[in-house]
């Protein structure tokens, strides 16, 4: 391939054109595309999930059986019990590669992560990251679609824009005027 790989930084392992490979294996789907995860980071996934990720029919399905999606343990004032299953390896693979980004400053997904740990702590914002970086893989491997990185830039005018929108929306309930500063 004419393309540059990311470079595996440690733990590299011997194997000779990993990056052509693992584009072998899954038809010409990169999932490198992805912030995090370089040609080893896939392979290891790649070795406790499979090539054929149609088992399961959905990405929520796919984050579930990871042990990424939220635990439904309230319900009003009850609190049930909460059962851990054991949940597979890729999961923490796609955690670890989740720790990796939520200090990056150029990807989005790190600036989301640091936005979740300042409300909700590290454990919930490194949880939600991984679930995030599962279903892009998911949606990369299953659907073959084309993701690429939009910035930190981008994501805070996002932000930025749904807080401008809320407030229009909140000032209209209350009968209110926004003037806006320019």
């Amino acid at each position: 391939m004419d393309q540059k790989r990311k470079p595996i930084r440690h733990h590299a392992p011997q194997v000779k054109d990993l990056g052509s490979s693992m584009l072998n294996i899954f038809q010409g789907k990169d999932a490198t595309v992805i912030s995090g995860i370089t040609d080893y980071t896939w392979m290891r996934i790649l070795s406790e999930t499979g090539r054929d990720l149609k088992r399961w029919p959905t990405e929520k399905h796919f984050t579930s059986w990871l042990g990424l999606a939220p635990g439904q343990n309230w319900s009003g004032k009850k609190r049930r019990n909460k059962k851990k299953k054991g949940s597979p390896n890729a999961g923490q693979i796609f955690r670890t590669i989740a720790q990796g980004l939520i200090n990056s400053k150029n990807i989005a997904i790190g600036a989301f992560g640091r936005k979740l740990r300042a409300r909700k702590g590290p454990a919930v914002a490194i949880k939600a990251m991984a679930r995030k970086i599962a279903e892009l893989y998911w949606k990369v491997i299953n659907k073959g679609i084309e993701y690429a990185e939009t910035g930190i830039k981008k994501y805070e005018d996002q932000i930025a824009k749904n807080k401008h929108k809320s407030l229009q929306r909140l000032a209209k309930e209350l009968n209110l005027k926004v003037i806006e500063l320019e």
